[in-house]
């Protein structure tokens, strides 16, 4: 006897749902990757704008020698540990300004703790430049400097492709 009334599935409606479904979360399960890396790329580009945003801090409260900051790289051991800052007499533009012993020490500081703040984000292969360039006109009673903090690292990714974020800002003593 058959019954007219029979409420339910088929198995060819259970089938077509399970493979929709299934092609949903594999869509899903795929975006969770993507969504890792990308949250990772994230994190490591607001570490590394901390820390440069850190070093423009430091040369913007020595501004009156932001100059020496010229040249500065955290590469390897760096020039903030072998003394090679700041320069013991100004860049040509600015010979009417000598540093005073605090001054030098002071910058050789900054250097030395902005190098291990680099090192310390852990990011691949990460290097930490400053430059400065004068500011045309020069006039005796200026040292206004165009500053340049940048900052380059590896990403973590497979490809490891070379990152770089840089603050540029003048910089004019009081």
């Amino acid at each position: 006897m058959k019954r007219h009334n029979e409420k339910g599935f088929t198995l060819a409606e259970v089938m077509i749902s399970a493979a929709i479904l299934g092609v949903g979360v594999m869509g899903m399960a795929a975006m969770q990757g993507v969504s890792f890396s990308k949250n990772v790329d994230a994190n490591d580009l607001s570490v590394v704008t901390n820390v440069a945003a850190d070093m423009m801090e430091r040369i913007q409260s020595n501004r009156r020698f932001a100059w020496a900051y010229n040249n500065l790289d955290t590469t390897g051991a760096g020039n903030c540990l072998a003394g090679g800052i700041p320069a013991p007499a100004p860049p040509a533009p600015f010979f009417w300004i000598a540093p005073s012993v605090p001054a030098t020490r002071g910058i050789q500081g900054d250097c030395t703790q902005w190098r291990t703040l680099v090192l310390a984000t852990n990011l691949l292969n990460a290097r930490g430049t400053v430059q400065a360039v004068p500011v045309l006109p020069l006039r005796p009673d200026s040292s206004a400097v165009q500053l340049t903090v940048q900052l380059q690292w590896n990403d973590r990714g497979a490809g490891q492709r070379t990152r770089s974020v840089a603050f540029r800002t003048l910089i004019e003593p009081e």
